[in-house]
């Protein structure tokens, strides 16, 4: 008898940006085809309930990097990216392109913030970050100026695209979305969170973190009403 996966509620969290070697393709021709195209197109897949569009955001405490976009598509079971139906999906523009699947323990709930902080990493002991991730970051973090909410993933899956060739290298463990209201983030009572104790003692265990600062631009699907 065919084994059916129980459903797992979860995200796809993409980071892409437009290939050095395509210089030809502006980004406004980039954001126009993927604003007006492919999200619509991810979108109305059945297994694809919204999409949140995000521009990374430079500021003085906020580098430079390579991939500036980001676009979280809620899934109501992450399972659904091993469909036909998913794999289907046409029109991958030249990237490069940074893919994660991710078990949502927390849902997102309500129209999403502004600014949205991210940090995805794993660490020497996995169980140890959770335990201060629940213990205490979190909580301080919830302190900070125009603070929203915060969700954590567990990453269930990675891929890379370049072009046309895609890989599949270790993911990461965890994933944070920490959101924030504007007119700007409150990075001085952000590094604090990073300065207890606590955080003193887990944080030198990191083994490999990505992190970003992205402004919300456009919400597709479900919200859509509550676009920027």
């Amino acid at each position: 008898m065919p084994t059916h996966k129980p459903p797992v509620p979860g995200i796809l969290f993409v980071n892409s940006d437009i290939l050095p070697t395509q210089s030809q393709l502006s980004k406004q021709t980039f954001n126009t085809w993927y604003c007006n195209e492919h999200i619509p197109d991810v979108v109305a897949k059945s297994g694809i309930s919204y999409a949140y569009w995000y521009e990374h955001v430079i500021d003085r405490l906020s580098a430079a990097r390579r991939l500036n976009f980001l676009t979280i598509y809620g899934m109501d079971d992450i399972n659904f990216a091993e469909s036909e139906e998913f794999r289907s999906l046409k029109g991958q523009k030249p990237g490069p392109n940074k893919e994660g699947i991710l078990k949502r323990p927390s849902l997102i709930l309500g129209r999403p913030a502004r600014f949205l902080l991210y940090a995805a990493m794993s660490h020497s002991s996995n169980a140890e970050l959770d335990e201060w991730y629940r213990g205490e970051h979190v909580e301080t973090i919830s302190k900070c100026p125009r603070y929203r909410r915060t969700s954590r993933y567990k990453i269930a899956t990675r891929s890379l695209l370049s072009g046309f060739e895609r890989s599949f290298p270790p993911a990461m463990t965890w994933l944070a979305l920490h959101e924030f209201e504007g007119p700007e983030v409150p990075w001085k009572e952000l590094a604090a969170t990073d300065e207890t104790e606590w955080a003193k003692k887990v944080l030198p265990g990191i083994t490999e973190i990505d992190f970003g600062l992205f402004e919300l631009k456009r919400v597709f699907g479900e919200g859509e009403k509550a676009r920027l």
